[in-house]
């Protein structure tokens, strides 16, 4: 589980976020859904133990993100936009480099080749092992993503913008991928994609100008603005609003 209360974070003068409350539950995927600029990323780091709060909590699995980063850092695989993988690399030696990195140095090689079979099959990946990664298509490259960061068995999993740039066949390999991912874990799905938390998140979270401008599924949000669709919602919700600072001062 993720818990976010009064979540606060201020880079000198400017708020990267204010006053952030929600939940992300196990079992499904929740979606963090804004324009650029809205805080999202402020939140995302947060939540990764990258960064405190100047006021609230943030809790992750039961572990206060402040107090102990390390615990909260040993729940939390991160899948990002634009990867860091290391092109001159084999798909298995990046994992087993990753692998060794994450894991414990006590765990030994066994450990590690459990763990880099498990992702492999996971993601869908033994067809690739010994390519290069230079060599691998953007859809492959993300499935190694999702691949590492789940080589140490994490309970939560953040998604940040994780189709993007990909073609309509692999983009539902990825959902069909996440759905699955999900079963087991808390996921949270961080993108400014319409479709994309359509189709994959039971609960929605819309953030502008460092705020939570609405919560709920896709049905309660347009209720609660009197919006035909989703997409209505949204841009009634982030209408006329300028981005606020994401990050700023960790950069």
């Amino acid at each position: 589980m993720i818990k976010l209360d009064s979540f606060t974070k201020k880079y000198g003068s400017s708020t990267g976020a204010q006053d952030v409350t929600f939940t992300v539950e196990p079992g499904s995927v929740t979606g963090l859904l804004g324009p650029n600029g809205a805080g999202k990323t402020t939140v995302l780091k947060a939540i990764c133990a990258i960064h405190y709060p100047t006021s609230g909590h943030v809790g992750v699995n039961g572990f206060d993100a402040a107090a102990d980063p390390v615990r909260v850092k040993e729940c939390v695989g991160y899948v990002s936009e634009q990867p860091a993988l290391v092109a001159a690399f084999t798909v298995g030696e990046f994992l087993t480099y990753a692998a060794n990195v994450r894991l414990a140095p006590a765990a030994g090689r066994n450990a590690v080749k459990r763990a880099v079979d498990r992702v492999c099959a996971d993601c869908a990946i033994e067809d690739v092992f010994f390519r290069k990664i230079s060599a691998l298509s953007k859809g492959y490259r993300q499935r190694l993503s999702f691949a590492q960061a789940l080589l140490h068995d994490p309970p939560v999993l953040i998604l940040d913008e994780p189709v993007s740039g990909l073609d309509p066949a692999q983009i539902r390999q990825m959902r069909n991928l996440i759905r699955s991912l999900a079963k087991n874990r808390t996921v949270l799905l961080s993108t400014h994609l319409m479709q994309e938390v359509e189709a994959l998140c039971a609960v929605i979270h819309i953030m502008n100008a460092g705020r939570v401008a609405a919560s709920g599924t896709a049905e309660q949000i347009c209720a609660q603005t009197g919006a035909a669709s989703l997409e209505d919602a949204f841009l009634s919700l982030t209408a006329g609003t300028r981005p606020v600072s994401e990050g700023a001062a960790d950069e």
